[in-house]
């Protein structure tokens, strides 16, 4: 048997991708590739898997405005499905699990025309436009929110968002992140790519609150991009202040965190719900059909987050809802509320839904 999968621009769509593999690595021995953009996010993520090979298209996102990228904009993409069709026709896969992103429109358009059958999984709340363009042609569609589409319990199902092998493990005591006794630890992580506005906004809440906050540390996750702007910024800061680029191991920061600041991306928030974990929740602005502010509030409306908007970051706003929520029970309710948000069954939903499609094959 040979599965392909595809999916990549951001961690986002790629951890789930990889998190479907290994899902139905427990039932089903197979051949597996994955499909992205040579050089992108997707090949340096796969590149670190063990079980799968990496196949490089061409391919380029829509242009959000008017320039020059519109008049390469669909000649990249043609040649992108020509990439797909000649390695899909070589590969000969039994099936092609997309999880969204503008990498995965060259696979998924040759998928179509080789009559291949295929799944698609939507993390967001509001679906992506290359899910949306193949979800009606697709043999199963397995959704994270009710909102992103109309469920039928047969073809389009809420499974949820798959997450790490890793972060079900159950928490584990890190030497990088050992607690002092009676610290209250924040983790602030701008996704994959990092996020500026954060950077900023957390080299402001340390110079001007957390040097004052003994008993508070502040575990800082910028993103290679800005790591070293942001390093020169708060060279010098005390040592509840802790600063990195990137982390592979993410859930060792998660298990030592009492409250998260991050964008909503619903990778990371499926990885905030299992690991039960209260956030201030900062949605990127620009997110296609603005999915992320929608992602936020349906955590919200329930009490596991709080949501600030992009607009409104600042110390000032964040300091704000760091006392806020240490008032009283208020973490504690909104871990509670955040583990619910997430069934806890997802990944055997995901298993049963494609197995429908495999056992028939």
């Amino acid at each position: 048997m040979k599965i392909v999968f595809s999916g990549g621009g951001t961690g986002g769509h790629i951890y789930p991708a990889l998190a479907i593999k290994d899902i139905l690595r427990q039932q089903y021995s197979f051949e597996s590739g994955y499909v992205g953009v040579k050089g992108g996010m997707e090949e340096k993520i796969v590149s670190r898997e063990t079980d799968i090979a990496f196949f490089g298209v061409r391919a380029q996102g829509m242009p959000r405005s008017l320039s020059l990228k519109w008049l390469s904009f669909p000649f990249v993409n043609l040649a992108g499905i020509s990439d797909a069709l000649g390695y899909l026709r070589t590969f000969s896969p039994d099936l092609v699990v997309a999880t969204g992103g503008f990498v995965a429109f060259p696979v998924l358009a040759a998928s179509r025309l080789l009559g291949l059958p295929t799944v698609i999984h939507e993390q967001n709340a509001a679906m992506g436009v290359t899910n949306r363009i193949f979800a009606g042609s697709a043999r199963k569609v397995l959704l994270t929110y009710t909102a992103a589409a109309k469920e039928d319990g047969e073809r389009i199902v809420v499974t949820g968002n798959p997450v790490r092998s890793a972060f079900l493990k159950q928490n584990t005591k890190s030497q990088r992140f050992a607690r002092n006794n009676n610290e209250f630890i924040i983790l602030a992580v701008g996704g994959s790519r990092g996020a500026l506005s954060i950077n900023r906004a957390c080299i402001e809440l340390a110079k001007t609150w957390l040097v004052n906050q003994p008993g508070v540390r502040l575990i800082h996750i910028s993103g290679e991009r800005d790591f070293d702007m942001v390093k020169s910024e708060t060279d010098g800061m005390p040592a509840n202040y802790q600063l990195l680029p990137y982390l592979h191991e993410m859930k060792e920061a998660f298990d030592a965190a009492d409250l998260l600041i991050s964008r909503a991306g619903a990778t990371i928030l499926s990885e905030i719900a299992v690991c039960r974990k209260p956030a201030i929740l900062v949605p990127f602005p620009f997110a296609t059909d603005n999915h992320q502010e929608k992602n936020a509030r349906v955590l919200e409306e329930i009490g596991a987050a709080r949501l600030l908007l992009d607009s409104d970051l600042n110390a000032a706003s964040l300091v704000n809802l760091i006392d806020e929520v240490r008032t009283g029970d208020t973490l504690a309710k909104m871990a509670e509320a955040s583990a619910k948000s997430r069934p806890d069954d997802v990944e055997q939903r995901i298993l049963k839904q494609i197995s429908e499609i495999l056992d028939k094959s």
